[in-house]
């Protein structure tokens, strides 16, 4: 059975749901269907260079809203980055 390892502890804070979801309503549109010619709403704040990877998880020049589906896509992509990451830095 795989179970998936929670998220940081960063996501569940109030502090990310009051700020994700302004960070949504000024960005209501997915980033990456918009770059495939698609419009569809954003539904989630990803971080463009991962979390644990960027230094500053609050620093919103490095945030990208994204529909449910591009963000899955994204974070198993960012899965490998990741991992690297922590194989380079321990």
């Amino acid at each position: 059975v795989y179970e998936r390892k929670r998220s940081d502890d960063l996501y569940h804070t109030w502090r990310w749901t009051k700020e994700s979801r302004a960070f949504r309503f000024s960005n209501p549109l997915c980033k990456e269907c918009e770059r495939s010619g698609i419009i569809k709403a954003s539904e989630v704040v990803d971080h463009i260079i991962p979390y644990p990877v960027c230094k500053d998880f609050w620093d919103q020049s490095n945030w990208q809203a994204l529909c449910t589906r591009c963000n899955a896509d994204k974070g198993n992509r960012d899965k490998k980055i990741i991992n690297k990451y922590k194989q380079n830095h321990g």
